[in-house]
């Protein structure tokens, strides 16, 4: 399973951007696993537990589709960052 970041741009200029998508489907078809709905008319997205919004699709005008790291590679890659920090601090004296 992969993990991406899906930019939906409209028209207007406003972007909603959803973060930390999961999907097996092909990197063109991400947008689908986005949405929790859509249709014909109409694109839905939950872009956090309190903030909903629905999008009509003849105005969006680009999706972009971003592959990230896996939530535990960040996680991983962040331990590592901390420790390189803490091992230069150590050898300054610090």
């Amino acid at each position: 399973m992969d993990y991406y970041d899906v930019t939906f741009q409209e028209l207007s200029g406003r972007t909603i951007i959803k973060r930390g998508v999961a999907s097996n489907k092909d990197t063109y078809s991400v947008w689908q696993d986005a949405c929790d709905a859509y249709d014909e008319n109409e694109l839905r997205v939950a872009v956090n537990t309190d903030v909903f919004v629905v999008m009509n699709r003849r105005y969006i005008v680009r999706i972009d589709i971003q592959k990230i790291d896996s939530p535990t590679e960040k996680q991983i890659k962040r331990h590592d960052e901390i420790m390189g920090v803490v091992t230069t601090l150590s050898n300054m004296g610090f």
